[in-house]
């Protein structure tokens, strides 16, 4: 399988023969959901080498998505692993965080996460936009598996997820 562009936070072997890959964002409930049963799912599947797991961020501009886009710009793309923790905690409490200010989101961010605004962050941005504008991608979350799309919550629940990763990976059931 061809390496997925633009996989800045990427999970796994980049040689897996999977590549399951969601454009979602933090603010989204349905990202929150999808992220949460993929972390589930796949967590099997990346630790043995099967699954590599992308996760890029589409700060698409919807006014329900701004905030979303306002802590994307402030997380360390550098540390993927942090990162993903970090998205775990944020989905788990979106409801909590997600009505606040900029500058309280901003404060949180930098007094819970000690992060701070990453410039190279909006390349990265734009550079995921347009592949998401590339590939038609309309709504969050859009999952790919090794380039067949599919949109969460109606097209893929969590053992189908299974079912599709196993059939890519050619094992029985």
């Amino acid at each position: 399988m061809k390496a997925v562009e633009n996989a800045f936070l990427s999970y796994g072997e980049k040689a897996a023969p999977v590549k399951v890959e969601v454009f979602l964002n933090l603010t989204c409930p349905y990202c929150a959901s999808f992220f949460e049963m993929a972390e589930t799912v796949l967590a099997d599947y990346i630790n043995n080498g099967q699954v590599e797991y992308i996760v890029k961020h589409y700060d698409k501009p919807r006014e329900m998505l701004l905030n979303g886009t306002l802590v994307n710009l402030f997380l360390d793309y550098d540390n993927p692993t942090r990162v993903r923790e970090i998205m775990r905690e944020l989905f788990e409490t979106q409801e909590q965080w997600d009505q606040l200010t900029n500058q309280d989101i901003k404060r949180m961010l930098a007094e819970k996460y000690q992060l701070q605004e990453e410039p190279k962050n909006t390349e990265i941005s734009l550079e995921i936009t347009a592949k998401a504008i590339q590939r038609n991608v309309k709504m969050v979350p859009t999952v790919f598996i090794n380039n067949a799309e599919y949109q969460y919550p109606k097209e893929i629940t969590a053992e189908e997820l299974h079912a599709e990763v196993k059939g890519c990976l050619s094992l029985p059931d």
